[in-house]
């Protein structure tokens, strides 16, 4: 019986042994980790067996039984210690390498097997699949006022505009689709699509190109700016469009409403593929500068060497759109207190003002040029 059980304990500090060189073979290489601590699993439990095997053995002994466990105990830790030692030595050499291509098929079965037991904790989830989570639970309890374009940066066309002059439009605004209004934004008689605009004068007559966007448009979906987003997203695919006039609770415009706002809220800010980074100031060779819309207007003062204030607003952006009295567009220019601003370049899905060239108002650069003269004679 003894030898038996000796047999069977030495065969099983083998396999103890062999599992820790082969776990420190394993962890080599990082896409192994989980193999690596499914044998670390299988180590553990060898190594159980082989002190209750060891306990079993002394039992015709008659020995006490606080000496049996202390001597099974003892072995256990010994072996451990053995197994611990001989993965440093050889998990990470040739021997390692050898002895784990030769139980591999082995590795892969006992992985497949104690997945479920050594693997009890699932994953932490991504710092951006955490967001999308977050993003869902609040779906549900998000309306469209917070998602939607304000009323004040809509960009609307007027439904007695001729198509050329909707094309010219288009092109320097950069958008795909226009809300098309009457007198008033409340008025929003219909939708135009870029799409619709090219095929009519594509397919056209040179008279094509004076018809009226009236005629074109499409049908208008009006939500209230009160409805969950969630139940938008549905209303948008019975109705077949991506885009919805949003209307307040005294049936006035509030805003508009697309597919990609939506979309936005889930997964975050879609960039253009077109955005590139802007820098905040790049002074130019005529003297002028490209300042980033953000740029402040106390700034800009101290490049030009003035005092620029506006009680109103605080950024280049803001005071285009100011003075403006709508959102600025690409080729937009106002004059202010001796500088003339010029939208530059406009980005993005909602496409906002990125950088604003700015020059001496002429009358102003002469007039300084002359005072600098004088001083000099």
């Amino acid at each position: 019986m003894l030898i038996v059980a000796f047999w069977i304990s030495l065969a099983l500090a083998l396999l103890t042994v062999a599992s820790a060189v082969v776990k420190a073979a394993l962890e080599v290489e990082s896409d192994n980790a989980d193999k690596a601590e499914t044998m670390s699993f299988v180590r553990m439990t060898l190594t159980g067996i082989f002190g209750v095997t060891i306990g079993q053995s002394l039992v015709p002994l008659a020995f006490a039984w606080w000496l049996t466990a202390l001597v099974s105990v003892a072995l256990m830790l010994t072996l451990l210690i053995t197994s611990q030692l001989a993965a440093r030595q050889f998990g990470h050499v040739k021997f390692g390498q050898r002895l784990l291509a030769m139980v591999e098929p082995g590795v892969r079965s006992l992985h497949m097997l104690f997945t479920p037991l050594s693997l009890p904790k699932e994953d932490e989830p991504e710092e951006f699949e955490q967001e999308l989570i977050d993003s869902v639970e609040e779906f549900g309890e998000t309306i469209i006022r917070e998602i939607m374009v304000p009323r004040v940066d809509m960009a609307t066309i007027r439904d007695d505009s001729t198509l050329e002059a909707a094309m010219q439009f288009f092109l320097k605004s950069g958008f795909s689709r226009l809300p098309v209004v009457g007198k008033t934004v409340d008025e929003v008689t219909g939708i135009l699509y870029l799409k619709d605009l090219t095929r009519v004068l594509h397919e056209g007559d040179r008279k094509s190109s004076k018809r009226l966007v009236s005629e074109i448009v499409r049908k208008v979906v009006f939500m209230p700016e009160s409805l969950p987003v969630d139940d938008l997203l549905q209303a948008m695919q019975s109705n077949s469009t991506h885009i919805a006039i949003v209307i307040d609770e005294y049936g006035g415009v509030a805003g508009l409403v697309t597919m990609e706002d939506v979309i936005e809220e889930l997964v975050g800010e879609i960039a253009d593929e077109y955005d590139e980074d802007e820098n905040e100031v790049v002074q130019l060779d005529d003297g002028g500068y490209r300042v980033a819309a953000r740029y402040s207007l106390e700034d800009l003062g101290e490049l030009f060497e003035l005092e620029l204030d506006d009680e109103d607003v605080d950024s280049v952006g803001g005071l285009l759109a100011k003075q403006l009295g709508r959102l600025p567009l690409r080729g937009d220019e106002i004059s202010f207190s001796g500088l003339n601003f010029k939208a530059d370049r406009i980005e993005g899905r909602r496409k906002r003002l990125v950088s604003v060239l700015v020059h001496r108002d002429a009358e102003l650069a002469d007039a300084i040029e002359a005072f600098g003269a004088g001083e000099d004679e």
